[in-house]
């Protein structure tokens, strides 16, 4: 293709080759821009193009497909580390309100000593024993 400006010398831009169905790859046709694409799809026939865009149709929803499940892939094993994680950590949690609660009804049981030792007369260290 030539193109010439107003003034100054002729200046030669590329031709772009006559590109068919069979020289295009399947990564050549996914990397490519829709603009580029279109211009290389220029010098075919409607059922080369045709059958091109749907390839590269397919090859890109075959992309997202692949996207779509190692996401949900990923996002599963964060999910069963955050639940291991929790339950974990709800346990410890029980057993920490176990003691808790141990500890309370000692102090309970302390404290209702005394007021039946007030109440009695009884000495309080005697009690506490």
């Amino acid at each position: 293709m030539k193109s010439e400006p107003a003034s100054g010398p002729t200046l030669l831009l590329p031709s772009s080759p006559t590109v068919t169905s069979s020289e295009l790859n399947d990564d050549e046709l996914l990397s490519l821009s829709t603009r580029e694409l279109n211009r290389r799809l220029q010098s075919m026939t409607s059922e080369e193009r045709s059958h091109l865009k749907q390839r590269r149709r397919t090859l890109k929803n075959r992309g997202y497909a692949q996207t779509c499940r190692s996401r949900r892939v990923t996002d599963h094993h964060k999910l069963q580390d955050t639940n291991e994680s929790l339950t974990a950590e709800v346990n410890q949690l029980k057993e920490k309100l176990r003691t808790l609660t141990a500890e309370r009804d000692y102090y309970r049981e302390q404290f209702e000593r005394l007021i039946q030792a007030c109440v009695s007369g009884q000495d309080i260290d005697m009690v506490l024993m």
